[in-house]
């Protein structure tokens, strides 16, 4: 199915015609879509670490690295900062037949607590669509909560494609820990995770502000 909607979206064919034309949903499209644009970054990010490696051999200067960085500011606010590199920007405007400039990015903040977090499987979170921003500070967050944020595409209402995803930080202490790709976590204390309602929203979190 992958290439024949590969096919379809190189003559210009939104989601919705090339469901149509494969007979199938708009849904299934989509996931095929975003599987094929994860696949392509992990394969992108391999090539980029062997390219790296044969730079500094070369003793050629690395690009900068790409950043995602949480921190804690008081028991109810975080600010976030982040670095984004041009390479992935372009490998999405490649894959989406978008410009760069028109591509929504996105922040989004998810209470992890209790949980081994696999991206989707957050008790809660909150989006903000950004600008120029190249930080952003979250307010009104619940204290003794474990939070990690995500930057990436929105690239539809409900289809979300992340790029860099922070470390955890609990709301109350500075502790971190790391969260791997699969999902497994080092956590620091045991006391951090605690069973809560998957109904619990950020009833009190205000939108929060950003900077250039």
């Amino acid at each position: 199915m992958i290439d024949e909607i590969i096919k379809l979206r190189r003559r210009g064919l939104s989601f919705r015609k090339i469901a149509s034309e494969l007979e199938t949903t708009v849904g299934k499209v989509q996931y095929q879509w975003t599987k094929l644009i994860q696949n392509k970054a992990k394969r992108d990010s391999e090539e980029s670490a062997e390219n790296n490696l044969t730079a500094e051999e070369n003793a050629v200067p690395k690009q900068p690295k790409d950043q995602l960085i949480l921190s804690r500011l008081t028991s109810d606010k975080v600010k976030v900062l982040w670095k984004l590199s041009n390479h992935k920007e372009k490998m999405a405007s490649l894959y989406l037949h978008e410009p760069v400039t028109s591509m929504r990015k996105s922040l989004r903040i998810y209470d992890v607590s209790g949980i081994n977090f696999d991206g989707a499987n957050a008790v809660s979170d909150h989006e903000v669509i950004l600008s120029h921003q190249s930080e952003w500070i979250f307010k009104g967050l619940k204290p003794g909560k474990v939070y990690c944020v995500e930057l990436g595409i929105k690239l539809t209402e409900t289809h979300f494609f992340p790029f860099l995803r922070s470390e955890a930080i609990h709301t109350s202490e500075e502790m971190l820990y790391q969260s791997s790709g699969n999902g497994e976590a080092e956590r620091q204390p045991a006391e951090w995770t605690v069973n809560v309602s998957t109904y619990t929203y950020y009833e009190s979190m205000s939108e929060g502000e950003g900077k250039e």
